[in-house]
């Protein structure tokens, strides 16, 4: 009897022991803070609402990056958890560090627009054959423009510099494309977002007499030829991170999802104007409210199967070089 007694003892001793494991393990992933980088630009402007709302709860502690590299440095740094990224340079990121981030979610489609000065008249991808095209030599923008030409059997030149006041500058970043736009240093150019939006809104303050226009939207452009969407942008995170807190990192996903939603739907508009300048994600409404025009259903927020689909099939149309050398394994693509 007192044999059994003491077994009994000894079980139920475990089990509170167990629970009360658990029941820390639960309260630790529930109160965890999630440190997130997102940058100015489309894979910023879903996360507007997410940011406004914080403010009353706290859950997260956001961070605003001026650039990819700034962002990819404060996460593999462990300053940050998550990090809006263009999805080339998570592929990379992965393939170069080791595998140690994952890919939760892409919240970017297509942002990029062909835009032509006054003057010019492109109605089709065939129309700019023997053409040249300006755009930005870092990042995907050229790659895509190639192998959208290439698909289409149209012969034209890319160039990634331009003449600005007598002086040949490179066209880095889309801020340098967006000089030379204002410059009128070129007829036709591929241009992504939020360039698309504040060139004309500069033009027009400045009472220039030039003007671009939207002749192509990519995106149509590319699902024309491919089954998937363009996949511009995505949300990465610290792949230890995820492991230790898969509740808490579920449940940012959730919320995310609904401000994309919220951000994305033409309801919502203004007010999510009003969001993306109060994150400074943009620096005017007018400047957002268009930019939103323009996106249309292009913030979006995909996860799970089918974002591995429309990765797979974008990374291996841009090409090894532009991802790391490989496709990233299954590993690389999170599900909750």
């Amino acid at each position: 009897m007192k044999k059994l007694i003491a077994l009994l003892l000894i079980t139920v001793l475990s089990i509170t022991a167990l629970c009360a494991c658990s029941q820390n393990d639960n309260t630790q992933d529930e109160n965890v803070t999630i440190n997130i980088g997102y940058m100015q630009g489309p894979t910023g402007m879903g996360m507007a609402k997410l940011i406004h709302d914080n403010q009353s709860n706290g859950k997260y502690r956001f961070t605003k990056f001026e650039d990819a590299q700034l962002a990819t440095a404060a996460l593999l740094k462990g300053e940050i958890d998550v990090a809006c990224l263009p999805t080339n340079n998570a592929s990379i990121i992965y393939n170069t560090k080791n595998e140690s981030v994952q890919v939760l979610a892409l919240n970017c489609l297509n942002s990029l627009y062909l835009m032509t000065k006054s003057g010019t008249a492109i109605s089709s991808i065939n129309d700019l054959e023997g053409k040249t095209i300006y755009t930005i030599s870092n990042g995907t923008p050229k790659l895509i423009l190639k192998e959208l030409l290439e698909k289409n059997n149209v012969n034209a030149t890319i160039k990634t510099e331009a003449v600005i006041n007598n002086d040949t500058k490179q066209l880095a970043l889309p801020s340098d494309l967006a000089s030379a736009l204002i410059a009128g240093a070129a007829d036709i150019a591929l241009v992504p977002e939020p360039v698309a939006t504040a060139v004309p809104l500069k033009l027009a303050s400045m009472n220039k007499d030039h003007m671009y226009t939207v002749a192509l939207n990519v995106g149509t452009e590319w699902e024309k030829v491919y089954e998937n969407p363009v996949a511009m942008g995505c949300v990465l995170a610290n792949k230890s991170f995820v492991a230790e807190n898969k509740t808490a990192i579920d449940a940012f996903l959730t919320e995310y999802e609904a401000s994309i939603a919220f951000m994305s739907n033409s309801e919502n508009r203004d007010l999510a104007a009003d969001y993306i300048v109060e994150a400074s994600v943009l620096d005017a409404k007018g400047a957002a409210v268009k930019s939103l025009n323009n996106l249309g259903d292009a913030i979006a927020y995909v996860d799970g199967d089918k974002m591995k689909s429309i990765l797979v099939d974008f990374y291996t149309a841009i090409g090894n070089s532009a991802i790391g050398g490989k496709l990233p394994n299954d590993e690389f693509y999170y599900k909750k």
